[in-house]
């Protein structure tokens, strides 16, 4: 009998002492977690500027950010449109923002590599912002009419050559990365080109659609509805990856150029965020990135997903905006049609 006593006393002991345990590793794990999702910020809505107008593909961006971010944050993210000046009005005014994480603003590649060689006394530099993340890409496609004899790019560049022929290339204006873009390919290329901008992408390619241009530089959503309905021939586009959209097309880099322009968008405040909003943000717009309802609508409005860290981004401007400014301060000064 006391042999009985003593086993079950033995046992009594070994499950109190493992009850002990468990409950030490819930206790440490429940304390770990609320470290990783109590933080203090933020503690109020959090405003994203869209520097252009609703509408267009910025603000589709824009608006699924603050959507999709909502499932990873406490408080709301909400989207405040502040046009003007092609952007720059928003961005000058984000500068002098006090940086407490509270003011982010959505932003594209030209505002730092076309703008500054453009523009005389810009209100900003690339010095006084944090970039967070890179999200996508609207690459530059390079399209002919459907009736053109040219089935590829060696075609149009041997007859060029052949024939000392001036490609004649319509664009959505002169200085913006798309006529920029066509300009720097038909160089490296070694054939002569001139640019033909129009007000805007839709006559630029209503231009290409007429016969009245060689060729024509777009972004892929706006020749893609062309292109399926057989109006348009595309011949290659300037991302380092194929468009999904369009897999078919060969990007230049695959031609021997090596050409990596678009509109690349980006997340990025004022610089001197605190240390914890700065974590927060990165990690959330990494969520939102991977999110599966952020990325259909992307898809959705042919918006390529080319996800960047904000030391990634930095370094794509650094690499752009010299060969943006040798080909800015060369560009023929031709008047929009």
């Amino acid at each position: 009998m006391k042999r009985l006593n003593k086993v079950a006393l033995v046992f009594l002991s070994l499950f109190v002492i493992l009850g002990l345990l468990i409950t030490a590793c819930g206790s440490k794990q429940q304390s770990g977690g609320q470290t990783a999702s109590t933080s203090k910020y933020p503690e109020k809505e959090i405003t994203l500027i869209c520097p252009w107008p609703p509408g267009g593909s910025s603000d589709i961006i824009s608006r699924a950010i603050a959507q999709v971010a909502s499932k990873y944050l406490n408080k709301p993210m909400v989207v405040v449109n502040r046009e003007g000046a092609n952007g720059m009005i928003a961005t000058t005014e984000l500068a002098k923002t006090n940086p407490d994480g509270y003011t982010i603003a959505l932003g594209a590649s030209g505002l730092f590599v076309t703008q500054p060689f453009v523009q005389k006394n810009l209100g900003y530099k690339q010095d006084d912002f944090e970039f967070l993340i890179g999200l996508t890409n609207e690459p530059i496609l390079l399209t002919i009419n459907a009736g053109s004899p040219y089935n590829t790019l060696e075609d149009l560049i041997k007859d060029a050559k052949e024939k000392n022929k001036v490609i004649r290339y319509s664009n959505s204006g002169m200085g913006g990365i798309p006529q920029l873009c066509l300009d720097y390919l038909f160089q490296l290329a070694g054939v002569k080109s001139q640019p033909v901008p129009f007000k805007g992408g839709a006559p630029a390619l209503t231009a290409i659609l007429g016969g009245h241009v060689d060729a024509a530089a777009s972004h892929p959503g706006e020749a893609i509805p062309h292109i399926k309905a057989g109006k348009l021939r595309p011949l290659a586009i300037s991302s380092t990856q194929r468009f999904p959209a369009l897999p078919d097309v060969p990007t230049m880099k695959e031609k021997g150029f090596d050409i990596d322009m678009g509109v690349k968008k980006f997340v990025f405040a004022p610089k001197g965020l605190p240390e914890e909003a700065r974590k927060v943000l990165i990690d959330v717009l990494q969520k939102v990135a991977s999110d599966p309802e952020f990325k259909k609508t992307m898809e959705d409005n042919n918006l390529m997903l080319e996800v960047m860290s904000g030391k990634e981004v930095v370094e794509y401007f650094n690499k752009q905006a010299p060969i943006m400014k040798k080909l800015i301060e060369s560009m023929p000064q031709i008047e929009a049609k």
